[in-house]
């Protein structure tokens, strides 16, 4: 995403400048998304909440009561639906310094995502299984408990914890299908996986 955060009106409004510049139907069909043509607004379905988004604009609105959505929410749905390739998901699983450029952010996405994961669900996997689910997960078979959350549409995350014993704390990962990059940037996983935490937590309270 961008690598000033302090500059986030300047990187929505290159987001806005690339989304559009690219076909709205296009886009439609290769991020899955619902387009409607009349009101020529995209509908994003993201992590148990649903966002508008204006075309050409690029004007992203929380759907149950139009809100403007924040301003990171806004960039990353706007890099999603630009960037989108429409590529079918590879069912392999990659970590996050196997995304072109990975090892760069691999520092920022651990402090974002993989630490507060670890941290808030490593020795409650009760929550996890509550919170995931809540979030549409599937539960898959790796590590001592794992979920597939589906973050957005073909933008699947694998979530993995190992609970841990006398002698080891809980650990973590977070693990991305192999055409991961036919979807988002790099660094925009980084912050996607930190929302899905953040998600998952707000799913409990919920």
């Amino acid at each position: 995403m961008n690598k000033n955060p302090y500059n986030l009106d300047e990187t929505i409004s290159v987001a806005r400048s690339a989304f559009a510049k690219r076909p709205a139907l296009e886009m439609a069909t290769n991020s899955g998304c619902l387009y409607d043509l009349h009101k020529q607004r995209f509908t994003v379905p993201c992590l148990g909440q649903k966002y508008g988004i204006s075309y050409p604009a690029g004007h992203v609105t929380v759907n149950n009561d139009q809100s403007e959505a924040p301003l990171i929410t806004a960039i990353l749905l706007l890099h999603y639906l630009s960037h989108s390739t429409g590529t079918a998901l590879s069912q392999n699983w990659i970590s996050y310094k196997d995304l072109p450029g990975g090892s760069l952010y691999l520092e920022p996405f651990k402090k974002r995502a993989v630490i507060p994961f670890a941290k808030k669900f490593g020795g409650y996997p009760d929550n996890f299984i509550l919170a995931a689910e809540k979030l549409g997960g599937e539960k898959a078979q790796h590590g001592d408990l794992s979920y597939i959350i589906p973050a957005l549409p073909r933008v699947p995350l694998l979530y993995i914890l190992w609970q841990g014993d006398e002698e080891f704390p809980p650990n973590a990962t977070i693990l991305f299908d192999g055409c991961a990059d036919s979807y988002l940037h790099t660094e925009d996983y980084a912050i996607l996986a930190g929302m899905t935490v953040g998600a998952m937590l707000a799913a409990l309270k919920g």
